[in-house]
């Protein structure tokens, strides 16, 4: 059926084939990966159009041009290499051979990564000073209380925007001395939604709660957006308003523009994961509490590699017992073997 449906609809509108196969796949895959390869598809199909070329299946010529296109355009092979894993999957959804495994967009990806290189754009961590400068601009009126509550939750849970706006009031338990635990239900790496439950301070307990209080809110999304009533909204917080909320918050606090811009609703996930490893907290530790899977995940969000080449406390340890030594035999003890984290 699925290859009639590509003889028929393809010539005149590829846009009602994309349509098709998302209706087909839906539920498969998680809501953020569906606005991933929607948005990818639609960029491709609108290339595609503008220079006449075929869409699906996908000539190997049109997939190097896209390539090249991406490349002008100044978007990160990270970026690029997204959109073709979206194309690569359509083709696989449609059973039609993708054209990103052939040897000519092979050879023009590798030389893209030779000239570009891999970096890519990582969101500024939000310090505990920047934490805190951003708490100080908030009021005691509704936005202040939810943009409270807001930020709590995000540094204590690490938590993605998309599983922080959905976490729900009817998930939160009190604990008798003010600390509290909330339910995350699903995250990216939980696809069959075995959920966890996040241990929450009692400050950050003191705040969704002062936030709940002044909204009225008895059920549903804990974060909210905000009417121009002064009410909250029926829905969750929308994902955009998270990473607006942080940039607000940094103008209010005198942060310059070049900071402002790379501050983004990842910010908090990168701050809180930079701050446990600093404090002392194993790697394990570290992806336990942010809901990470791999190790290589959280050495991308941490900037100073050193930290995770052993903790303050092994630090602590071992020049401590380099100190002693030197005192009582009057020469520096040998070095203790660094204890490796695998890269790959």
């Amino acid at each position: 059926m699925t290859y009639q449906l590509v003889r028929e609809i393809l010539p005149e509108n590829p846009y009602e084939l994309v349509d098709h196969i998302f209706k087909k796949i839906d539920g498969a895959y998680s809501e953020a990966t569906m606005r991933a390869y929607r948005s990818d598809l639609n960029d491709y199909v609108d290339f595609c159009h503008r220079l006449n070329f075929p869409c699906f299946p996908t000539p190997v010529e049109a997939m190097v041009a896209f390539i090249e296109d991406c490349s002008a355009r100044r978007l990160s092979v990270a970026f690029i290499k997204r959109k073709l894993t979206a194309i690569t999957s359509f083709h696989r959804f449609c059973r039609l051979r993708s054209p990103v495994s052939d040897i000519d967009v092979q050879l023009a990806m590798r030389r893209l990564v030779r000239e570009k290189g891999m970096a890519a754009r990582q969101a500024r961590g939000l310090s505990k000073r920047m934490f805190d400068d951003f708490i100080a601009t908030t009021r005691r009126d509704i936005h202040g209380f939810r943009d409270r509550a807001l930020l709590h939750l995000a540094y204590s849970t690490l938590c993605r925007r998309q599983e922080l706006v959905d976490l729900l009031i009817e998930d939160l338990r009190f604990h008798p001395d003010g600390s509290g635990m909330v339910h995350q239900r699903a995250g990216k790496v939980d696809k069959l939604k075995r959920g966890r439950w996040i241990y929450l301070q009692p400050y950050v307990m003191k705040a969704v709660t002062e936030w709940l209080e002044v909204s009225m809110l008895k059920e549903g999304p804990i974060l909210r957006g905000i009417k121009k009533n002064r009410k909250a909204s029926p829905g969750r917080m929308c994902l955009t308003a998270v990473s607006r909320s942080y940039k607000r918050m940094a103008r209010k606090a005198g942060y310059p523009e070049d900071v402002i811009n790379e501050i983004s609703s990842h910010s908090t996930r990168v701050g809180a994961a930079q701050e446990l490893l600093e404090s002392g907290a194993s790697l394990l530790q570290v992806m336990h509490r942010g809901g990470w899977s791999l190790p290589q995940s959280v050495l991308r969000y941490v900037r100073n590699a050193d930290t995770l080449y052993d903790y303050p406390l092994w630090r602590y340890e071992h020049y401590s017992l380099g100190r002693k030594n030197r005192d009582s035999e009057g020469q520096e003890a040998p070095l203790m073997q660094m204890p490796k984290i695998g890269l790959g």
